[in-house]
């Protein structure tokens, strides 16, 4: 597996499938490691997907001296998508902080981003999503186990979570990519309370894609994806209304998911650059 010297760490990096760029950006977690667990596999038919891993998570090393933010994590991304020698990519952003990344990353280098996908992510956390995010740091410097409870009941339906739970939760189970890197994770969570982009979304110019489920997520519920919608008037909004925030564990949504993604970037590669 390959690693690329960017902003001051050794980014791990993958590259799978072959044709137009997408470069994966994941929320809590490695990017790399996950490979497509969370992504629709049709996705490498039709391009070549980059997947990394962030500073500090996975097989990157180091970079945890700077303060952490989602400004930092767009950085990253942008070296790495000069580094790779590419003009520009489509990005594909999920989990929540992955799609922050995105926004960041569409308007601080506008030049490397050919589409932008935003996967249930927002544009400010708000009290109730702080709220939530201060919570679970908190138990994350208490324990692991704790935090991967809390945060999968959260994450998955309760008819999912009845029938999976020993394999989501244990050493092996969610989140266990970054069970051994607390202070990675800790300053992913702190990007993700500190992301505020309201005042600069409306500067994204790319096809924008955003993705929010409702009222079955109960991390990022539908206020999040209006309040990004509102500010990009320009952009298409897909809305899973019976989606968990682990939109791949409920198949109907996952294929309205995995049909619009599909549909989007086919749109997207038209659009003149």
């Amino acid at each position: 597996m390959p690693s690329i010297r960017v902003n001051g760490f050794d980014m791990h990096y993958q590259v799978v499938g072959h044709g137009p760029p997408l470069v994966c950006i994941t929320g809590w977690g490695t990017g790399a490691g996950h490979g497509f667990a969370a992504y629709p596999r049709q996705l490498a038919d039709n391009y070549q997907i980059i997947f990394y891993d962030h500073r500090g998570v996975g097989a990157s090393s180091g970079g945890l001296d700077r303060e952490p933010s989602t400004e930092l994590y767009a950085d990253d991304v942008a070296q790495l998508i000069t580094a790779l020698g590419l003009p520009a990519a489509h990005v594909f952003g999920r989990g929540g902080l992955g799609g922050c990344i995105t926004q960041r990353l569409a308007i601080q280098h506008p030049d490397l981003v050919s589409s932008a996908i935003l996967g249930q992510s927002w544009a400010f956390a708000d009290a109730t999503l702080d709220a939530q995010l201060m919570a679970l740091a908190a138990l994350r410097r208490i324990s692991f186990e704790d935090f991967q409870r809390a945060c999968a009941w959260l994450c998955y339906d309760p008819q999912y979570f009845e029938h999976h739970q020993q394999a989501l939760l244990g050493p092996d189970g969610s989140w266990s990519d970054i069970k051994d890197t607390p202070e990675a994770h800790l300053a992913l969570i702190q990007a993700s309370r500190t992301h505020d982009a309201r005042e600069d979304l409306h500067t994204m110019s790319c096809p924008t894609l955003v993705i929010q489920a409702g009222a079955n997520d109960w991390i990022t519920g539908a206020r999040l994806g209006d309040e990004i919608s509102r500010r990009l008037p320009g952009s298409e909004m897909l809305y899973l209304s019976d989606a968990p925030h682990a939109v791949s564990t409920h198949a109907p949504s996952w294929a309205l998911y995995t049909d619009a993604l599909m549909r989007f970037l086919a749109l997207a590669a038209q659009e003149p650059q």
